[in-house]
């Protein structure tokens, strides 16, 4: 969308979000939907105006956490240890394999 002055990326928690602003802020004309490298967060794109300025605007979105922490096993059950216990027991993070690509779903916007 060269010419159109800015282009603004919009990052909604859930796609039905994404979908839904883009359709309201769009009056549901010119939008323009492509898919993104994961397949569960299209892209909706099209022309707006914010404070006079026309601008490109991109929405897209994100599913569930895009970094996890988890405790140890023996710390994962209820009853397994006193919950004071919890502040000092070690933590490991992790990434969920439905948000590794989503970096690079960002970098394609």
């Amino acid at each position: 969308m060269a010419g159109r002055g800015i282009t603004v990326l919009n990052v909604a928690e859930k796609p039905s979000v994404a979908k839904s602003v883009s359709n309201i802020l769009s009056r549901n004309q010119g939008l323009r939907v492509r898919d993104g490298r994961s397949r569960y967060n299209r892209i909706f794109e099209f022309n707006y105006t914010i404070r006079g300025q026309p601008c490109n605007m991109l929405f897209t979105s994100v599913i569930g956490h895009l970094m996890e922490l988890e405790f140890d096993d023996r710390y994962r059950k209820w009853h397994s240890c006193d919950p004071a216990d919890l502040f000092q027991a070690p933590v490991h993070k992790s990434v969920p394999e439905v948000t590794v690509s989503l970096p690079y779903s960002l970098l394609q916007c």
